[in-house]
This record gives structure tokens, sequence and C-alpha cells, in this order.
């Protein structure tokens, strides 16, 4: 009885085309297609070869797995994370039309402050300082609510007999509320200023800078409070005629 050579496969390659090369191990050729092979064999899908006499395989492609069902696919998206506020349109869209309304706001504040602060002295700058001081009061009777402090700090003046409309008396008092008879009240200290102040640029002009320097100060102690444009511009004045110290 004549004994079996063993029948062994060295190993299997799997190639990039799917296919795969087989190496045997032993003595035995490869039967593919017919031919022995003593080394190696290239199979492909569908291809059948023995090995020895009894031994015969068939090389078999597995069908791909199937894909999930839907239900899982829309699953997994509706449990994707939520965008965040800086990525979702309508927060960046309000975002941009808040930041447009502080840039604009801050703008106006710059430019009118630039305006009444860096304009050369004029009978219009005049007239329209004087014409700011019922606001400035106003102004001034908000900031006392708020911190009598800061309203002491800033409005100086004295308040006056009974009777007489100074600027610190209108600041001190609560009525007249309305605009029309605050402007009112506010009349003779708004013509005051107008005199004093435009008295004060005629000095200037004709080069009297110890005169307008004087009037200048008198035209702040009308409307002292140092967060009233008007009190700023003679303030201002009077700092730009003040005369040279000699050395």
């Amino acid at each position: 009885m004549t004994r079996r050579r063993p029948v062994h496969l060295k190993r299997a390659e799997r190639q990039s085309d799917g296919g795969f090369i087989i190496r045997r191990m032993g003595l035995n050729p490869i039967m593919l297609r017919g031919e022995a092979l003593l080394q190696t064999a290239s199979l492909k899908a569908g291809d059948s070869f023995r090995l020895g006499k009894d031994v015969e395989f068939q090389f078999v492609v597995k069908a791909a797995a199937k894909e999930a069902p839907k239900k899982e696919a829309s699953k997994v998206g509706d449990d994707q994370p939520k965008k965040s506020l800086l990525k979702q349109p309508a927060f960046l869209a309000g975002m941009g039309v808040a930041y447009l309304a502080i840039v604009c706001i801050i703008g106006y504040v710059i430019l009118s402050d630039s305006g009444s602060a860096e304009s050369g002295p004029t009978a219009e700058r005049i007239n329209a300082e004087a014409g700011r001081i019922p606001t400035c009061i106003k102004n001034a009777r908000r900031m006392r609510q708020v911190s009598e402090q800061s309203f002491n700090g800033a409005v100086g003046g004295r308040v006056g007999r009974d009777g007489d409309a100074t600027y610190a008396a209108l600041s001190l008092a609560a009525e007249p509320s309305d605009d029309a008879a605050l402007a009112k009240a506010a009349e003779p200290i708004v013509e005051a200023y107008k005199r004093t102040a435009l008295a004060a640029l005629a000095s200037e002009t004709r080069g009297n800078n110890t005169l307008a320097q004087s009037l200048y100060q008198q035209t702040y102690d009308l409307v002292p409070d140092i967060n009233c444009s008007a009190a700023r511009f003679a303030l201002q004045r009077r700092a730009a005629v003040k005369p040279v110290a000699r050395r």
C-alpha cells in the first residue's frame, strides 16, 4: 500500500484586483485549468484548482455586505450635533446689525463732540453753544438723580436769590420739566452767555487777550458745568488767549 504525500498550501495572497495567488507546500503540483503548476497559481472568481489527485477546491467571491437600512442612516443624520450660534446666519446677521448700530452711535458722538470742541471761535459757534444750554441743564438734572457726588463735582456756581435764574438753580430744581418752559426759564442765561462770549471774541480779535481771558471766564461762570459743551468752549478759549508767562 502506497503512502500519499500530504497536501498543503504554503499561503494565499490577495491581489489588488480582488484575485488571489496561492503557493504550494510539498511536492504535489497545483492543477489549474488543466495545467500543472509547480509553485504558484493565480486564481480568479470561479476557478477550480486541484492539489494532488483527490482534493479539489473552488475559488468563490463572497457578495458584499448589504447597506444598512435607510432608517439607520436617517437616525445618524438626526444625531448630528447642531451648529453653534456663531455658525448660524440669523445670529450672525443680528450681531452685524448691532455692531453697525454701535459704530454709528460712536461716530455720531465723536463727530458732534469734535464739531463743538475743535472749530474756531465765531459768532455762529457762540450762538450754537448758547442754544445747547437748556439741554445741558436737563443732562445735569439726570446726573443728580443718578449720583449727587458726580453732580457736585461737575456743576458749580451759585444758586442765587429766589427768582434768580442761574444755571445751578435750574439744575437743582425739578421744574420746569417740559422743554418749552425750561427754555423760557433759561433764556436770561442764554442771552447773557451770547453777550459775554461775543464781547470776549471781539477782544480776542483786537488782540486784547487780557480782557478776552476775563470775559471768557465770565462766560464760563454763567454755565459752570464741565459736562456742558458751552462751558468747555469758554474754558478752551480762555486757555487759548492766556498770556505766555515770561521767564
